[in-house]
């Protein structure tokens, strides 16, 4: 499906034949193969005691962490992709990053999760320099480990509460009416620069129009899920919002009645 034929016919086209243009694209985007998928992956490593000086307090501290696991959003393809399921595949990162609750967390929450295997690799290493390990004390291992996975679920939790509640049939109908606008709002590359004197240039081999389309779509998805989210969240569309520095959702600073009625979101103990 070449988009750039498809939208040229949308706007030479009358009413009824728009719509059915219309469908067939998204007919086309909700059939792809590249759906919104979750999998599982893990930090982990082997515990090898003659590594620990065979402490067994050691050894069976690192056995308890040595298998971490975490949910993602699959979002990267190695084989090449049409130019409609870039876009779908931008509409599933976007369902992942701003609605569901599983994945896309702050960045510093994966890196804390990895803690316990620097940990075990750091006195692997300090064992290989001296010879062994006599000065490492346990309760300072011990503590190492749970203060980084403490705050990697208060992370964790503030991630999940600065996103909203959406499932992905609703979520879906949100997309269908922007799209809509979208194509009714497009304008071809050699137009655009025309009318706005922007020069296009190419440093991509195998760039074509398409590429410009979907471009277009999914920086304007973004920008319209974005306000969509700030509209849910009692934000202005041109407001600033920051994040509660106890709970992580996004708020207007001007919004000081916020700790008291999202008061049932402060209940993490890790934040107390």
């Amino acid at each position: 499906m070449f988009l750039s034929q498809l939208l040229e016919e949308y706007r030479e086209s009358e009413a009824e034949q728009k719509q059915y243009i219309l469908d067939k694209f998204l007919s086309r985007l909700w059939k792809s193969k590249y759906t919104f998928k979750k999998y599982k992956k893990k930090y982990k490593f082997e515990v090898y005691p003659e590594l620990l000086d065979y402490r067994q307090d050691l050894v069976e501290l690192f056995n308890q962490y040595n298998d971490i696991k975490y949910t993602v959003c699959k979002s990267k393809y190695t084989k090449k992709v049409d130019p409609i399921d870039y876009i779908r595949i931008h509409i599933n990162n976007m369902y992942g990053l701003l609605f569901d609750k599983d994945v896309y967390y702050k960045s510093e929450h994966y890196k804390l999760l990895l803690t316990p295997k620097k940990e075990y690799f750091r006195l692997v290493n300090i064992k290989k320099k001296v010879g062994n390990i006599d000065d490492v004390k346990f309760e300072d291992v011990e503590n190492n480990i749970k203060t980084a996975l403490k705050e990697a679920e208060t992370i964790k939790f503030k991630s999940i509460n600065r996103k909203s509640n959406m499932k992905f049939s609703e979520y879906k109908k949100i997309i269908n009416t922007y799209i809509e606008r979208m194509f009714n709002n497009y304008i071809p590359a050699e137009e655009y620069e025309k009318k706005y004197g922007w020069n296009l240039e190419v440093k991509v081999d195998g760039w074509s129009e398409d590429s410009y389309i979907v471009k277009y779509f999914n920086k304007s998805l973004t920008g319209y899920m974005r306000n969509h989210v700030r509209k849910i969240n009692g934000i202005s569309k041109y407001g600033k919002y920051i994040e509660c520095s106890n709970c992580g959702i996004l708020i207007s600073p001007t919004n000081n009645s916020h700790i008291h009625t999202k008061s049932t979101l402060h209940n993490n103990p890790n934040l107390h």
